[in-house]
């Protein structure tokens, strides 16, 4: 009977072990998923201010060729 008893008690040490390893396992995981949706916000983040930066780049060399017409204009009047 102490033998059954004595295994009895190992399997249930062990099973607490088992169990608060996977409890660990699912904080880490939780803890790990939590910080790759950070990683996705700030990338996404990024993505829309390079996207903007961008625009106003093409805005901004669609001015610089706006302006160089005009100069050529201007230059071809000159001459």
């Amino acid at each position: 009977m102490n033998d059954k008893k004595s295994d009895l008690e190992k399997l249930i040490e062990s099973n607490a072990k088992a169990i608060a390893a996977l409890t660990d396992d699912i904080q880490e995981m939780k803890r790990d998923r939590d910080h790759m949706y950070g990683i996705m916000r700030d990338l996404a983040q990024n993505q829309s201010r390079v996207y903007d930066v961008m625009q106003n780049l093409d805005d901004r060399q669609r001015q610089l060729t706006n302006q160089q017409q005009q100069l050529i204009e201007i230059l071809k009047k000159l001459s």
